[in-house]
């Protein structure tokens, strides 16, 4: 009831005062609790979206899929949903990292994506099933810090300890499933990750970056033209910037898709990524495609459809016509 009353009150001031809503609702924020841990067809809590949550190491034993990671003597518990996995050695694994959930306002209003409410792990164990019988490879969802069973603040993505507590998180992976190589994909901010990965690991054989955002700087800059609440980039990491740290025997597949109407990440900055990425002696494939929502923004199947083709081998050829074909499909 009483957590009823306050999302009352808040929407009332949201329809009263946009910006003065936007001082409130950041001043104070409610304080972060324990992860929970949601099983089969829970659904997962949009307040550790919005106000983050915590853990510890005993906790976190008991989190299905979870790794305890330490970055700067704080840890985090990092959920990941596998399917697929040999108990032997895994040589190829895809590994997915979603978009975000946590969202503004022009004003800098904070509030939880409506379809996050809808996920659960079984849903996402779902994917993860499918996602790998069509691959041949196993598949892993890694849950970014704060969201969909991860502890942590979502609010701090972009920031250097969200790129090094997943990377820790593929690190424990590889230990733990004997991986040889992993074939990243993100989608949208998940993106942010995953170019960041690409930069710092040797493990890397293949990248697909859809809709994502690759330029922190630039976008930053493109949105704050148009909010009345700033944003800061200068704390963040941002892979454009990190592009000597990339592999080079043997080069990774990079794989950019976007579409050149999106509204979320602005495609100027995602063709800047692939520009920087030419004229530093890499070939990355970027492939234009027609996301079928209202912002022209989701890209993730697709991202996920060229990801199981890499693992299956095919041609860039191919598996660009594959993904013109999928953009005149309807969402499953």
């Amino acid at each position: 009831m009483k957590q009823f009353l306050r999302w009352s009150i808040v929407a009332v001031l949201a329809a009263l005062a946009p910006s003065a809503f936007a001082e409130r609702l950041e001043l104070p924020l409610a304080a972060p609790k324990e992860l929970a841990v949601p099983r089969a067809g829970e659904r997962f809590e949009p307040y550790e979206a919005l106000h983050g949550s915590f853990s510890s190491p005993a906790h976190c034993a008991g989190v299905p899929g979870g790794f305890w990671i330490e970055v700067d003597r704080k840890g985090d518990c990092l959920r990941s949903y596998a399917q697929g996995l040999s108990a032997a050695d895994n040589p190829t694994v895809l590994v997915y990292f979603s978009g975000d959930v946590l969202l503004k306002t022009k004003e800098g209003v904070r509030f939880v994506g409506a379809g996050y409410e809808r996920q659960s792990p079984e849903r996402i164990e779902r994917d993860m099933a499918r996602w790998s019988e069509r691959a041949g490879v196993p598949a892993i969802f890694v849950a970014r810090p704060g969201m969909f069973g991860s502890s942590g603040d979502h609010d701090q993505r972009r920031e250097p300890r969200e790129v090094m507590l997943l990377e820790r998180t593929l690190d424990a992976i590889k230990r733990r499933h004997r991986v040889s190589a992993f074939i990243l994909v993100g989608q949208s901010g998940g993106g942010h990750i995953a170019a960041s990965l690409l930069n710092r690991r040797r493990d890397v054989s293949a990248v697909v970056l859809s809709s994502a955002l690759l330029s922190v700087r630039e976008v930053t800059d493109h949105w704050n033209k148009r909010r009345t609440v700033q944003s800061a980039s200068a704390a963040l990491y941002d892979p454009i910037d990190h592009l000597d740290g990339i592999r080079r025997d043997p080069k990774p597949l990079i794989l950019v898709l976007s579409d050149p109407r999106d509204r979320v990440v602005p495609y100027p900055s995602q063709r800047t990524y692939v520009r920087r990425l030419q004229a530093a002696g890499f070939e990355p494939q970027h492939i234009i495609l027609s996301a079928t929502d209202k912002n022209h923004h989701a890209l993730a199947r697709h991202g996920r459809r060229a990801a199981e083709l890499i693992a299956r081998g095919e041609q860039v050829g191919a598996i660009r016509a594959a993904l013109e074909g999928l953009s005149a499909q309807p969402a499953e």
